[in-house]
């Protein structure tokens, strides 16, 4: 989410560290997926490509409101993070595309 709109924000960066550190993923593990994804041409495919590989529906649910809340963070709602977790959520069957 932090990179969909292509303009990595500080508060996004500490959340992104405060999440690795809950997760006890290490800090040289987080920095090399954050110099990968940096290095992703087609942030959408990537999106579509990851969701695919969480299969647990706890795991989806956690992904869904961290990413909202990584969307968030910087108090600014921008329309490529808007797509990219709308893929997500498309991917898992939990996007409602019109009022029911």
């Amino acid at each position: 989410m932090a990179f969909a709109d292509k303009v990595f924000m500080e508060e996004e960066k500490e959340l992104i560290i405060d999440i690795s550190k809950k997760l006890h993923i290490p800090d040289n593990i987080r920095k090399q997926i954050v110099n990968e994804i940096e290095k992703t041409e087609n942030i959408t495919e990537q999106c579509r490509i990851t969701a695919k590989q969480i299969e647990s529906q706890d795991d989806r649910n956690k992904t869904i409101k961290l990413l909202s809340e990584l969307m968030a963070t910087d108090k600014i709602i921008h329309k490529k993070e808007l797509f990219a977790i709308q893929i997500i959520a498309e991917e898992w069957g939990k996007f409602l595309p019109k009022e029911e």
